[in-house]
């Protein structure tokens, strides 16, 4: 078994032990407790796939898997919270509500590991994994009974698979369009905003890829139904701005990774100059990443022309954005493998190294203090 496997299994149950531990430790918030009580235990599995769920997102996969592991494991929650009365410790129930985004993100994490470790080396593998767990959010939806980590766990998976064909000899693209039709589907059950990271996908494929035009079904026709199923189901609320557009942005962004991501990206098109740059794996997810920011930029734009005067509704939260964060890590380690190898330059490596160490510090310091 090779050297980076064994470490990445390790990882995962290192992953999966702090999660659940964090998960214990943290009290539930009023959110996860709606989700519970009213969203999971009060409607039916035949509810749930029709859409007929009282949140804004109606995608039922988060649901139907919480409701079958309350129901295989014959869970009832406290009382207390079925009256409406929230509140209190409860280490159990946090867990036992919780394993779902813990093995989600645990899940996630090892294969952000495995996926640099395996294409450079276990330091590159440990890098992208240092770059995850200095994002703020991460932390935050990693122990949260809500179906964010899911949603992040699916992009970021959407991600690597995606890498894995515009790079992989064309024998072995088939598996890895199996894998992406499969993950685009879960896509499609989970968010129904998932329309965007899928249609930027598949843009970027037949941009640099061109698979035959029956794959376009499963991939893209199929889920992209799915999501305007439930985006018609969708019982409508009002919304209302308290951040910025940009500090959205930036919450799964940061303004560092930002820098490194397009810094990069003008050394490239330096370099590619009189050269076939769609060669270069960089420029392809370049392509990706513009494509996502553009894209979710007309969601914040939309959500911004039909806000409502004064605080009234659901505030609109950078989670609404959370593929940007899966986005902007695997952009950010991509790329700073790229800034480094650059030029044969001793010097111009270990200033490039110097430089994106330090990006990191700051990351930690940050998240720190």
């Amino acid at each position: 078994m090779h050297r980076t496997q064994i470490i990445t299994r390790f990882l995962f149950i290192l992953l999966l032990g702090i999660g659940t531990w964090m998960a214990s430790q943290r009290p539930l918030w009023n959110d996860e407790y709606y989700s519970l009580i009213s969203s999971t235990l009060g409607t039916s599995y035949k509810a749930m796939v029709m859409g007929h769920i009282s949140e804004g997102n109606n995608s039922p996969l988060f649901y139907i898997l919480q409701k079958a592991q309350c129901d295989l494991f014959f869970y009832h929650p406290p009382q207390e919270w079925v009256a409406g009365h929230w509140g209190g410790v409860h280490v159990f129930d946090q867990f036992f509500l919780r394993i779902q985004s813990v093995v989600f993100m645990s899940a996630a994490l090892s294969a952000l590991f495995y996926y640099f470790g395996r294409r450079n080396s276990w330091l590159l593998g440990a890098y992208a994994l240092a770059v995850a767990m200095t994002s703020a959010l991460l932390w935050f939806h990693w122990t949260e009974a809500r179906p964010y980590a899911g949603w992040f766990a699916l992009s970021l998976f959407q991600i690597l698979l995606l890498l894995n064909i515009l790079e992989a000899p064309s024998s072995q693209n088939k598996k890895y369009l199996v894998y992406l039709i499969f993950v685009h589907w879960l896509l499609a059950l989970t968010v129904t905003v998932s329309i965007v990271q899928i249609v930027a996908a598949v843009v970027v494929l037949w941009m640099f890829y061109r698979p035959r035009f029956f794959w376009y079904v499963p991939m893209a026709l199929i889920p992209l139904g799915i999501c305007c199923f439930y985006y018609i189901h969708a019982p409508y609320y009002n919304f209302f701005f308290v951040d910025g557009p940009m500090a959205l942005i930036n919450a799964n962004i940061s303004k560092d990774r930002l820098f490194i991501i397009f810094a990069s990206a003008l050394v490239l098109i330096f370099q590619c100059r009189g050269k076939n740059c769609k060669a270069y794996l960089e420029i392809k997810y370049l392509a990706f990443f513009l494509l996502m920011l553009g894209a979710f930029g007309l969601v914040l734009l939309k959500l911004k022309c039909g806000q409502v005067e004064g605080q009234h509704g659901f505030q609109i939260s950078s989670r609404y954005f959370l593929p940007l964060l899966p986005a902007g890590i695997v952009g950010t380690v991509l790329f700073s493998v790229y800034l480094v190898r650059a030029y044969p330059s001793r010097v111009w490596r270990a200033m490039a190294i110097v430089i994106l160490v330090g990006f990191l510090v700051f990351r930690i310091h940050r998240m720190i203090y």
